[in-house]
């Protein structure tokens, strides 16, 4: 990129980089004057174009002493970009690196210049939709410039919306944003979070995507004098409110959150003024400086905000059509437990078959334990939005609305109908390639958020937000056993976090659910094998060796532990990982596990020493699957930046990049037992199926929003886990 110009400008060197943009330095040919250049990660068709400087003359048009200016934008071979002003002091991330303390009279100062620029731009009918440090420079006098106002554009070209309204960072995301519902108040709660976070040093939640989206929705913040017990209780009061869930219980706009700050501030003593002296000289940037978040410390973040406008509710694509700045919000939705998962404490075995749950006792002599089915309902919207598509507004309205939508009215799937009903209703698929949907299983009363065949074919495991793991006959979806934590006291978050059955065709099959535990059962006897009956850190993710002598468990604390089973005892930790554990697999031949982390990096090592053969740094953002053929020498790794890779085991080489369809986020990907094909979520309702040498697509189908996918062994069907409460068999020809 750096050896041509685009435009008018030359390309200087790179800023920093993410999952939407690359960002450059760059300089105007014939007046030598410095700016920074956006190059977005995608080629416009044709019919596309015109609509891409529409939009980007609406953002060149925001005119304000604390808005970063756009002074140009061009198509240069069916890629755009955009030219902004360049802010060499860098961003507000920069001046304070996370874990910071801002002094409280400085806040105010950064608020009241965000909220002008926020205020004006609601003024003119747009939404940020990313607000976060990140996006706020240091200007050349010292004052806060708030950048990204961005386009939303369709990844690939594609007319796709499945995920047009959802933009933004999760961390500092409002709950109406991640419902696909943003309104001017949700910039007030995005900039109420990043108040919180320079008041005490830290996020009020933690976490995966996935838990965060979770917290955000359905958890309160934390008390701000919980971090920082010598903030003014007014100060706090005010913060609190900006966070609050309902947008309509937030201050009326966003000058008057700023107002209402800086009185809390003056009533509490803090009347220093705040001069150019007091601010914090940052230090030099270095000429590359990126984040493993996403894009740039220096200038532009990992994702473009959607520009919504008051004329319809559509945000801006590829129609060029603009959305409602006051989208109407739902009711507000019911507020749910914490979701911090138990302590750490030594695992301890529990030996001696034991009897599970009688699947045919009717569901209510189960004791209920888990959240409101409303509650399950909002939480599978957010973790929709986590697996990367969200459904059409059909679906969506059901799910805020705290209903079930009726099984015969799926937009999506063919056939909805009993437990384990068996159809013959077909979906064509490209190249003449039919899918059919053999059996649909809807036992569950939540979404099926795991689905894994059993090596011998007889059986699937489906796990669901309604807290159970079940195991239940391919062939007829007759029941066969069905499973709950048994941590006491019930927690209201122990839904099924991973599935793993045992390679040897043995029906043996561990599932660990949030809370921490982790049980083995035997789906041939309907017993508990022994199992840890202690939570270990957190979520996890499991894989079993070849051989069934070693389970591996990968945590949200960033470990790896290998266990002898079934003693139980550690033989292996691998810690190499810096973030959360998101993705497991056991190479086939025994030799290699394979780790995926939200640090960005799948690495390679042997399970028994805990040394690290390759790591893998093919991908810009989280890891969410992992998939090998079975001879032991290519992944498949799925991520959040979009993109699917096949890669040689042996050097880490990409061999081909499957981009996401229309941007949406890239779901699991399966490799077939043949080694011929990979069956993929394209994050836009639909399955692809990648000719496995090539990649080259070779045929799709509508299969709803799918969160998890496994083949059956002869490779004839494919089993489906689905937002809509159900699993289904997909028979292939």
């Amino acid at each position: 990129m750096l050896e041509q110009p685009l435009g008018h400008y030359r390309l200087v060197r790179l800023l920093g980089q993410g999952g939407f943009a690359e960002v450059y330095l760059g300089e105007h040919i014939h007046l030598a004057t410095q700016v920074a250049v956006k190059v977005l990660h995608t080629r416009l068709a044709d019919e596309d174009v015109l609509a891409f400087k529409r939009e980007a003359q609406t953002v060149a048009r925001l005119l304000h002493p604390n808005i970063v200016r756009v002074l140009d934008f061009g198509v240069e071979g069916a890629i755009p970009y955009l030219v902004m002003d360049y802010a060499p002091d860098g961003t507000l991330r920069h001046a304070f690196p996370k874990g910071s303390r801002v002094p409280l009279h400085i806040v105010v100062s950064f608020t009241k210049q965000v909220a002008e620029a926020l205020q004006y731009a609601h003024s003119q009918r747009l939404i940020h939709r990313d607000i976060k440090p990140e996006n706020m420079l240091l200007g050349r006098n010292r004052e806060v410039l708030l950048s990204d106002f961005g386009i939303a554009l369709v990844q690939q070209s594609s007319r796709s919306n499945s995920t047009q309204n959802i933009a933004g960072t999760v961390a500092y995301m409002a709950p109406e944003q991640i419902q696909a519902h943003p309104c001017a108040a949700s910039d007030q709660y995005s900039l109420g979070i990043v108040v919180y976070e320079w008041l005490c040093g830290s996020r009020p939640f933690q976490g995966s995507y996935t838990e965060i989206a979770i917290k955000q929705s359905m958890v309160p913040p934390p008390p701000l004098r919980t971090y920082a017990p010598d903030i003014p209780l007014a100060v706090e009061q005010v913060v609190m409110q900006a966070l609050q869930k309902d947008p309509r219980q937030r201050f009326a706009d966003v000058r008057t959150f700023a107002f209402a700050l800086e009185q809390a501030a003056f009533q509490s003593g803090t009347r220093q003024t705040l001069s150019t002296a007091m601010l914090p000289q940052p230090t030099p940037l270095s000429p590359v400086s990126t984040s493993a978040s996403g894009l740039s410390s220096t200038f532009v973040p990992s994702s473009i905000p959607i520009i919504t406008s008051a004329s319809t509710q559509t945000p801006i694509g590829m129609n060029s059509s603009f959305s409602s700045l006051h989208t109407p919000y739902p009711a507000s939705m019911q507020q749910a437990q914490p979701l911090y998962p138990y302590p750490y404490t030594p695992p301890a075995a529990q030996y001696g078959n034991q009897p599970i749950f009688d699947p045919s006792l009717p569901d209510g002599v189960q004791k209920r334990r888990r959240l409101s089915r409303r509650a399950f309902m909002v939480g599978g919207a957010i973790a929709l939005v986590a697996a990367g598509s969200l459904g059409t507004d059909l679906i969506l309205s059901h799910v805020l609305q705290g209903t079930q939508m009726p099984r015969n009215q799926s937009p999506y799937t063919a056939s909805n109908t009993g437990i384990g009903s068996n159809t013959n209703s077909t979906a064509v698929v490209q190249n003449g390639v039919q899918a059919t949907v053999a059996l649909t299983y809807s036992r569950h009363t939540a979404l099926v958020w795991l689905v894994r065949w059993s090596p011998d074919g007889k059986y699937i495991a489906s796990g669901s937000f309604d807290g159970t793991m079940m195991v239940w006959a391919a062939d007829t979806g007759e029941t066969r056993l069905s499973v709950r934590s048994t941590v006491q006291p019930a927690q209201s978050d122990d839904y099924p976090w991973s599935l793993a059955w045992s390679p040897r065709k043995d029906q043996r099959v561990a599932v660990r659910f949030v809370d921490g535990t982790l049980q083995v059962l035997d789906a041939s006897n309907e017993q508990r094998l022994p199992s840890l009956i202690n939570p270990a850190p957190g979520v996890a993710l499991l894989a079993w060796s070849p051989d069934e002598r070693y389970l591996a468990v990968g945590g949200s604390d960033g470990i790896v532990r290998v266990y002898e089973y079934p003693a139980w005892q550690v033989v292996t930790t691998y810690q190499e990982h810096t973030n959360n554990i998101t993705a497991l697999a056991w190479s086939p031949n025994g030799r290699i596990v394979a780790s995926g982390s939200e640090d960005t990096t799948v690495r390679l090592w042997e399970p028994l020493n805990g040394h690290t053969r390759l790591v893998y740094n093919g991908h810009s953002n989280s890891i969410h699957s992992l998939s090998w053929s079975s001879d032991s020498s290519r992944i498949i790794s799925t991520a959040q930046d979009q993109t699917a890779k096949t890669w040689q085991v042996s050097a880490g080489t990409t061999l081909y990049t499957y981009h996401a369809p229309g941007g949406a986020p890239i779901g699991e990907a399966n490799w077939s037992h043949d080694d011929r094909t990979i069956a993929i979520y394209g994050g836009d309702a639909k399955i692809y199926l990648l000719d496995a040498q090539s990649g080259a697509v070779k045929g799709s189908f509508l299969s709803g929003v799918v969160y998890s996918l496994s083949w059956a062994p002869d490779d004839t069907r494919i089993v489906t886990g689905n937002y809509n409460n159900v699993a289904q068999i997909w028979r292939l020809s």
